[in-house]
């Protein structure tokens, strides 16, 4: 009876939508159309076949994959920074959450003003100091477009990893720190099989999650991009919005979301295997 009320909301407004979107990648299903056909798996075939699907699934993919590098590196990094107890790290830590509480939306058009052609102070510092020519501009082509958009997420993100990888570091007992410097173990061989081994389940649950959040991004890349220039930054979320209110196609939204599910869920299955592996390979 306690808990009927929370599973009450998530049939309400997770499990249902994602049975009824499910439903509609059966139909031919069309808001220009009164007629919604049952169509079978054809949505399904023909949504395999269609390269501009399978594009925007490799956008996602370099999207996702270069996002989690640089946030887990540079959150890790700026973790044992912290630990470390330098000067003014007190201070830091008292503002290194700003980035992760600020709203996706925001962030997104901070840094389109940041590095815009003409305004930007980004775009400014980098003309002034002759690192680029005096025609830059972040949004002229794909790459530089997809590489702006991923500074803004990895600026917002790698606060989570800083923070919970510190809490955890925290936490570490003394003695196995004491006994290892005793046998001698050099800072590397500290950091791969003391710290590392330690912080492993805390690094794990926050690149699980911080990837299916990157996976389906949208809002950074729609304030920043829209998908463009001609579509080289269209990523899946932005794709499948696309496709439902631009060009009305609820079956083929329906049929791209439940793809883009499949393929996120089987990667979640092949992490966590390997992460169970990892976890038995250290405890031999």
């Amino acid at each position: 009876m306690l808990v009927a009320p929370a599973f009450i909301m998530i049939g309400v407004f997770l499990l249902y939508p994602m049975l009824h979107n499910l439903l509609l990648s059966f139909y031919d299903y069309s808001l220009s159309s009164t007629e919604r056909p049952f169509v079978g798996f054809d949505n399904y075939v023909k949504m395999l076949h269609e390269g501009r699907m399978w594009r925007a699934v490799s956008r996602t993919g370099v999207w996702t994959v270069v996002n989690l590098f640089f946030a887990i590196f540079i959150g890790v990094g700026c973790a044992f920074l912290l630990f470390s107890n330098f000067r003014g790290s007190n201070f830091l830590k008292s503002f290194i959450l700003i980035p992760w509480i600020l709203p996706s939306v925001i962030t997104g058009y901070i840094f389109s003003l940041m590095m815009n052609e003409k305004a930007g102070v980004i775009t400014w510092a980098l003309r002034s100091s002759q690192l680029v020519d005096q025609n830059f501009s972040f949004f002229s082509n794909g790459v530089l477009s997809m590489v702006a958009a991923i500074m803004a997420n990895v600026w917002r993100a790698f606060p989570f990893f800083t923070l919970m990888i510190y809490a955890k570091l925290c936490t570490i007992p003394t003695d196995q720190v004491e006994a290892a410097k005793l046998e001698g173990a050099n800072p590397l061989q500290m950091f791969w099989y003391v710290y590392l081994a330690f912080i492993q389940d805390v690094l794990f649950s926050c690149i699980f999650l911080c990837f299916i959040w990157t996976f389906n991004a949208y809002d950074i890349m729609k304030v920043m991009t829209n998908g463009g220039p001609a579509e080289t930054t269209t990523t899946m979320s932005i794709l499948i919005q696309r496709e439902a209110f631009s060009y009305f196609s609820l079956s083929n939204a329906s049929t791209m979301s439940v793809i883009a599910f499949a393929i996120m869920l089987t990667i979640i299955i092949v992490f966590k295997t390997l992460a169970s592996v990892w976890r038995r390979y250290n405890e031999k």
